[in-house]
């Protein structure tokens, strides 16, 4: 097909003609390498991203479950180079954890005020974020009621009663259906 369009080319129109459809040709091909790496480098980091939070949410679930060292949750957290929102919830709950696993109560109220503090800033940004309300509920069913952070249980479970069946994302869907079934108050 090109050796005719070449010989036409040249025999009628001349060598400067054979340029010119060269270059157009060079042109038609950079830009479809150019549109080949343009969507691959917008669907790579989007599977990525999703990849990565999935394997942050297993990795809080088994920190709060003694499986993983609080010190690899944080260290995946602080590898992880996605910062949607979802990301910046977890790295918010890191708080509470390390509340947790303080010994000196002055070093627990700390940074569980702190990560109260962060959770609800988010909130306030994002008070759409059925993930970011999951987390503080699931701070709030197991934080102690003397440090009077309850007050949004019942707000957090009709939010996510209500808009539950909208979710897209079938693994944090799972997630969130099955705390609520078997998770609370443990």
């Amino acid at each position: 097909m090109f050796e005719r369009a070449f010989q036409f080319i040249t025999c009628n129109l001349g060598s400067f003609y054979l340029i010119q459809f060269l270059v157009y040709l060079i042109q038609i091909v950079v830009l479809k390498i150019r549109t080949l790496f343009i969507v691959l480098f917008l669907w790579i980091p989007l599977v990525y991203s999703n990849n990565s939070l999935k394997e942050v949410r297993t990795s809080y679930f088994k920190v709060n479950s003694d499986e993983i060292s609080l010190d690899e949750f944080e260290e995946l957290l602080n590898q992880t180079s996605n910062t949607n929102i979802e990301i910046q919830g977890y790295k918010t709950m890191l708080w509470f954890l390390k509340a947790k696993d303080y010994y000196n109560p002055l070093n627990k109220l700390e940074a569980f005020n702190k990560g109260r503090q962060l959770l609800e800033k988010l909130l306030i940004q994002y008070p759409d974020n059925l993930e970011l309300h999951f987390l503080r509920l699931t701070i709030q069913d197991h934080a102690p009621s003397f440090l009077g952070y309850n007050d949004h249980i019942k707000k957090d479970e009709q939010f996510i009663t209500l808009n539950i069946n909208q979710l897209s994302d079938s693994d944090l869907k799972n997630r969130v259906l099955l705390y609520l079934k078997e998770g609370r108050n443990q």
